[in-house]
């Protein structure tokens, strides 16, 4: 009874690992596998593999998965807010996030398999366009959502392509930032 009971148990993980949306998380299904495999070679009397499985299958191979993971970076996007949308901050990004536009944004990242972290700034746009933690400033005006980005994020290019070949029904506009002056006169001084 208990014996199947960790079986089914170990399907569902499978399915769940199999139906991710992110690696992470399929990550995490396949180590709860391996810790239930573990189990259940302790349950059938065969110590040794329930050892190997526990330390190989639910802690190297995890750790390994998590490691080449951790190489692919995160895309942080702040959401500039205005004087209103201060104090609501969390109805406000509930609010933009239901919009075409981040749903598009969000969809990009998901399908390339990139980690994504949306923020809400609490700072001025000139503040957060200054700061280099962010990737992509997005402010809400009357004609729909600007997005302001470097002018050699490569990944930024492709979704501002890709928005692009969908058409103006996201409302998503994209301006390039120059980069910083004392940047500028180092790539000119280098012949770059």
């Amino acid at each position: 009874m208990i014996n199947s009971a960790i079986l089914v148990t170990m399907c569902l993980f499978a399915l769940l690992a199999i139906q991710a949306r992110l690696l992470r998380n399929a990550i995490i299904h396949l180590a709860v596998l391996s810790v239930m495999a573990a189990f259940l070679y302790m349950r059938i009397a065969a110590p040794e593999l329930a050892v190997a499985e526990a330390v190989i299958g639910s802690g190297l191979v995890t750790l390994l998965y998590l490691a080449a993971l951790k190489r692919n970076r995160v895309y942080t996007i702040g959401v500039v807010g205005n004087e209103k949308s201060k104090h609501l901050a969390d109805p406000y990004m509930h609010h933009l996030m239901r919009t075409r536009a981040l749903r598009e944004i969000r969809e990009f990242f998901l399908i390339r398999e990139y980690q994504l972290q949306i923020v809400f700034v609490p700072e001025s746009r000139a503040e957060a366009l200054q700061n280099e933690a962010y990737d992509l400033i997005i402010e809400e005006d009357d004609k729909g959502i600007v997005a302001y980005t470097d002018e050699e994020s490569y990944i930024m290019m492709e979704l501002e392509m890709l928005i692009q070949m969908r058409g103006a029904q996201s409302q998503l506009r994209f301006e390039r930032l120059q980069p910083p002056a004392e940047e500028q006169e180092l790539q000119d001084t280098a012949g770059i």
